[in-house]
């Protein structure tokens, strides 16, 4: 009677070392791509954050120039007659009307301040004021940090002045 042969190896139902090493490297794969794909949605995030908090500042101050703030009148209600620009290069412009209502802005203190002193724009690196015969045109310019990064939104508005 033939006896047969048993294999060398019996199947006790564990992975081999090659299939382990197979299965970590997929895995690591995996886990490489995720964290990639999060840190670029953290990116793009963080840049859309910056994005819309300087567009917002931007804005915002605009408005206060040119609606006004509280009791004070804006640009929108100044007299053509009236109004007296002062503007030096690129580093300061001030424009005054009616009973001393002015709003400034300098590149040294990078914020627009009314007559009382209070801030209607902060973060404004760059600014222009240009007249014609009817109005104005303003610029901003602002800048917000964080991240490891620096975003610059401009905006800018023309106000036509009263007869």
């Amino acid at each position: 009677m033939k006896i047969p042969r048993t294999s060398a190896r019996k199947s006790l139902g564990g992975f081999t070392l090659v299939e382990m090493l197979i299965s970590v490297s997929i895995m690591t794969i995996v886990i490489v791509g995720t964290f990639n794909i999060f840190i670029f949605y953290l990116r793009s995030y963080n840049a859309t954050t910056l994005m819309r908090t300087s567009a917002t500042r931007a804005s915002l101050a605009l408005d206060r120039m040119v609606y006004g703030v509280g009791t004070n009148y804006g640009l929108r209600e100044a007299p053509h007659a009236g109004v007296t620009i002062s503007n030096v290069a690129s580093t300061f412009w001030k424009i005054s009307y009616t009973n001393n209502t002015y709003f400034q802005w300098s590149s040294a203190s990078r914020c627009i301040i009314d007559q009382t002193g209070k801030q209607l724009g902060t973060n404004i690196v760059a600014s222009t004021l240009s007249t014609n015969g009817s109005g104005c045109t303003i610029s901003l310019s602002v800048a917000e940090s964080g991240g490891g990064r620096i975003l610059t939104n401009t905006m800018s508005t023309f106000v036509q002045f009263r007869n």
